[in-house]
C-alpha cells in the first residue's frame, strides 16, 4: 500500500492532465472542441418543419380527394401548397438565426 508521501502532488497531476489535453487536441478546460453541434438543432428543426410542411399538405389533399372524388387534383395542389410552406418556414427560421428583420 501507499502512504501519502508517495502520492503526486496536484500540480504534478493537473500538469499532466493539460499535456494529455494538448496532445489529444482538447482545451485545458477538459472539454473537446465541438463547434459544429451548436447548429445541429436549429438544422433539425429546420428540416422537421420542410418535412411536415409537404406531408400535412399531401395529407389534407389526399382526404379531400378522397372525399369529394376528384383525385389526385386537391392532392397535387396542396401537396404543393405544403411544399411552398414548409420552404416558407425554412426561409423564415433562416432570417431568425441570421438575425435578419422579418417583414
Amino acid at each position: 500500500m501507499t502512504g501519502p508521501e508517495n502520492l503526486p502532488s496536484l500540480d504534478d497531476l493537473q500538469r499532466k492532465i493539460n499535456e494529455a489535453n494538448s496532445q489529444a487536441g482538447m482545451k485545458n478546460e477538459g472539454e473537446p472542441k465541438a463547434e459544429e453541434p451548436q447548429n445541429a438543432g436549429a438544422a433539425m428543426q429546420v428540416g422537421i418543419e420542410l418535412v411536415a410542411g409537404v406531408a400535412v399538405g399531401s395529407f389534407v389533399g389526399f382526404y379531400l380527394d378522397r372525399w369529394l372524388g376528384t383525385t389526385p387534383w386537391f392532392f397535387i395542389v396542396c401537396f404543393f401548397l405544403g411544399a411552398a410552406a414548409g420552404f416558407r418556414n425554412l426561409v423564415r427560421q433562416a432570417r431568425k438565426d441570421t438575425h435578419m428583420e422579418i417583414k
